[in-house]
């Protein structure tokens, strides 16, 4: 699964490279298979690591017990919770396999000591975090739902070869059946 194709706008500001080979030299390698978990809802982070294939999604559920989609992580980037592995806090989203996955695993406590001694590194993935979610927030108010999935079709083509149709319609925070439309629409030309 190589769709990285900049999923995640973020990790155009980071070193990839650094963290794969980290990952590689520090870590073991784990093998995770679909639906297996990297992370637990309400767990304290205890690994991150560098996905070398598979796919992930981060999920949250809601006060009806619905799960929703918040992100992905695909092939060739990193995988945890970046916010709750630096506080040591309790994750409010779970890391889920959706294909059969091969993860460099590392501690978390290496993570946290590696963005303490290089305050810079720690800065800009802070600041691509922030401002990632930001531009998605905000892309919920000003861009229709065709929009965002012409976006996301735009910025990683091959995207349905590692999710589904549902699991991109909870990302997109629509229906699966108005997906359905949307895709029916660009297909062929029909409202």
């Amino acid at each position: 699964m190589k769709s990285k194709a900049n999923f995640n706008p973020y990790i155009d500001k980071i070193d990839l490279n650094f963290w794969r080979e980290l990952c590689v030299k520090e870590g073991k390698l784990c093998h995770y298979k679909k639906g297996e978990y990297f992370l637990h809802r309400r767990e304290t982070p205890k690994y991150f690591g560098f996905i070398t294939s598979g796919a992930f999604k981060y999920t949250i559920i809601d006060t009806d017990g619905n799960e929703h989609i918040t992100g992905l992580a695909l092939c060739d980037t990193l995988a945890g919770d970046f916010y709750s592995s630096i506080r040591k806090e309790s994750s409010l989203v779970a890391l889920q396999a959706i294909t059969d996955s091969n993860v460099w695993v590392c501690s978390t406590n290496l993570f946290r000591q590696i963005l303490k001694e290089n305050i810079e590194l720690r800065c800009v993935m802070a600041e691509e975090l922030f401002r990632q979610t930001h531009d998605r927030y905000l892309n919920l108010y000003r861009q229709s739902p065709k929009e965002r999935y012409w976006e996301l079709i735009r910025r990683c083509p091959n995207i349905l070869q590692d999710i589904t149709l549902k699991e991109l319609a909870s990302y997109l925070q629509i229906t699966p059946t108005y997906l359905s439309r949307i895709r029916k629409e660009i297909t062929f030309g029909k409202e």
